[in-house]
C-alpha cells in the first residue's frame, strides 16, 4: 500500500464529479497537503496519510499550512487510511490536535469501515463540498 493509502487514487476513482489534482511541492513549499480538488462548486485541500495503529504521523508545517489556509477561509481535510480497511476524514482544525493524540481521541467529520467498496463515498462528497 503507498504511504497514503492509495488514498489520492481512491478519492479520484471514487468521488465523481470531483476534478483532483495531485501536488507534489516538498522542494518548494513544505506543508502544502496532497491533493487539490474543485467538485460541486467547492475547491479545497486534502492531505492522505496511512496508518495502521491509531496515530497518524503530521508534520507541524503541516499544521501551519493547513491553520493559516482555514483562516483565509479555504477548506482542508485530512484523510486517514487506518489498518487499510478504515477512512477517517477530519476537518483541518484537528492536524493540531492529531500531533500528539489518537485518532478515536479527535472527533472525525466521519468513519468507515469495511474497505474502499463500502466507505460511504456520497457523505465523503457531501463533507468536502461544505
Amino acid at each position: 500500500m503507498a504511504t497514503d493509502g492509495s488514498l489520492r487514487r481512491l478519492f479520484k476513482e471514487n468521488l465523481r464529479g470531483f476534478d483532483w489534482l495531485a501536488v507534489e511541492t516538498s522542494a518548494t513549499m513544505r506543508g502544502v497537503p496532497d491533493a487539490n480538488y474543485c467538485g460541486w462548486g467547492a475547491e479545497g485541500w486534502v492531505e492522505t496519510k496511512a496508518t495502521q495503529g491509531w496515530r497518524v504521523k503530521v508534520r507541524p508545517e503541516q499544521v501551519g499550512w493547513a491553520e493559516r489556509r482555514l483562516r483565509a477561509g479555504g477548506r482542508v481535510f485530512l484523510a486517514v487510511r487506518r489498518g487499510g480497511v478504515e477512512l477517517w476524514l477530519f476537518t483541518g482544525w484537528a492536524l493540531r490536535p492529531l500531533v500528539t493524540s489518537r485518532l478515536d481521541e479527535v472527533a472525525a467529520l466521519g468513519r468507515w469501515r469495511g474497505g474502499p467498496g463500502r466507505w460511504n463515498w456520497a457523505a465523503v462528497a457531501a463533507a468536502l463540498k461544505e
